[in-house]
């Protein structure tokens, strides 16, 4: 009852505080221009059976709370420098610890050839790079297909470098690219580790990825892109029925992602659809078990600007844990259909309400997309029905 008392009290905060917050605090130091941006959202969750995410939506939850803080400079007209810190408490992901999502320095050389090295946030398909910033999607969740929540931690940016620029094709429009290199950020809350939370205890789970994105713009606004990473991916911890050594590690993890994205007099259309292949080896004391999974995700998401103040969108997500196999039950899928609306209030105050009718709720650790064991201890209905509150400020 406290925890609902409190967050009902920062929601109205929030809605007491948004129209006398400006957009963003500025000033100069040593001559150079810096930026603090700040963001807060808080949301509701209620389903009709299977708890979600981690919380107790089946009898609605408001513990989905996260912000954060950035602040940018431009050292020299080349050099940049930025960084983020954010907090989340999303039923048992994040517990308000603090964590930097970003932390760079990033030197543009000519338009077509950049550096950037720290933590650097992952380019990996149309939003993953900009999934922390919630004031500019429509959505309250993202497709969860391809952009799930619950690992959100350990695939928003990578410890390591960047290559990047921007090349112009004069009537073709441009292309725009990114490789990449760096280490796996850790996360004790992530989606998979709370998956394996019944049997598994991690101390580790990380390990070096390596990828690039290619993305097209064309001279009409449309654009198209692919994405792909490759990680080498080591976890270590401890059996819990035995306390016996456990480690895993990868001899493959591919992935592949292609998308496009088109706007024309207010409505938008996002098209997505990724790959997956991860070939792992299992170590349970001197026993080697084989983990092969050939996942496939996409998603279809159209959104119409009804009025300066009103944004409607829906989308069909689809989330299979394993293509080869033909027969899918609940545990193997999850087909994701969401109407959702959103208001903006004022400048930098909104309003988010989704509905989700999902069919399916993979469990594995490697597939799990918001359903969880350890919460559901009587099993899972086939079907859930969501409800999405979500409202936010930035500043």
């Amino acid at each position: 009852m406290f925890r609902i008392v409190k967050q009902v009290s920062f929601l109205g905060t929030l809605a007491f505080l948004a129209p006398h917050m400006s957009a963003q605090v500025d000033f100069t130091l040593d001559g150079r221009g810096v930026q603090i941006h700040s963001f807060f959202t808080q949301g509701f969750m209620y389903s009709n059976d299977n708890n979600y995410m981690s919380m107790p939506t089946s009898q609605g939850s408001f513990a989905f709370t996260d912000g954060g803080a950035n602040i940018s400079t431009n050292v020299t007209d080349k050099f940049h420098v930025a960084a983020q810190l954010y907090v989340r408490n999303v039923g048992d992901f994040g517990n308000w610890h603090p964590e930097l999502d970003y932390a760079l320095g990033s030197y543009k050389f000519t338009s077509w050839f950049g550096l950037r090295a720290g933590r650097v946030k992952t380019v990996l398909g149309l939003f993953n790079d900009t999934q922390d910033m919630d004031s500019l999607h429509e959505f309250a969740l993202l497709p969860q297909s391809i952009y799930p929540l619950d690992w959100r931690s350990a695939t928003i940016a990578h410890d390591g470098g960047d290559v990047f620029g921007d090349v112009p094709l004069k009537r073709l429009g441009s292309l725009s690219y990114v490789g990449y290199a760096g280490m796996r950020p850790q996360d004790t809350t992530q989606g998979y580790l709370l998956a394996s939370i019944a049997t598994i205890h991690y101390t580790y789970l990380g390990g070096l990825q390596v990828g690039g994105d290619l993305r097209w713009t064309t001279p009409v606004g449309a654009v198209f892109g692919a994405s792909y990473r490759t990680q080498d991916l080591y976890g270590k911890g401890t059996l819990l029925a035995t306390n016996a050594p456990y480690h895993q590690t990868t001899t493959a993890d591919e992935l592949g992602q292609y998308y496009g994205q088109y706007e024309i007099k207010g409505f938008a259309i996002d098209v997505e659809y990724r790959k997956n292949l991860r070939d792992s080896n299992l170590f349970r004391t001197a026993v080697s078990t084989k983990s092969i999974v050939d996942t496939r995700a996409w998603y279809v998401a159209g959104t119409y600007r009804v009025t300066k103040h009103l944004q409607l969108g829906a989308y069909r997500s689809i989330y299979l844990v394993d293509d080869r196999k033909p027969v899918t039950p609940p545990t193997a899928h999850e087909y994701d259909t969401t109407i959702s609306g959103r208001v903006d209030l004022v400048h930098n105050w909104y309003l988010k309400v989704e509905g989700h009718f999902i069919d399916g709720a993979p469990t594995s650790p490697a597939a799990a997309r918001g359903f969880y064991a350890v919460d559901n201890p009587a099993g899972f209905s086939p079907t859930t029905n969501l409800l999405v509150l979500r409202s936010g400020i930035s500043f």
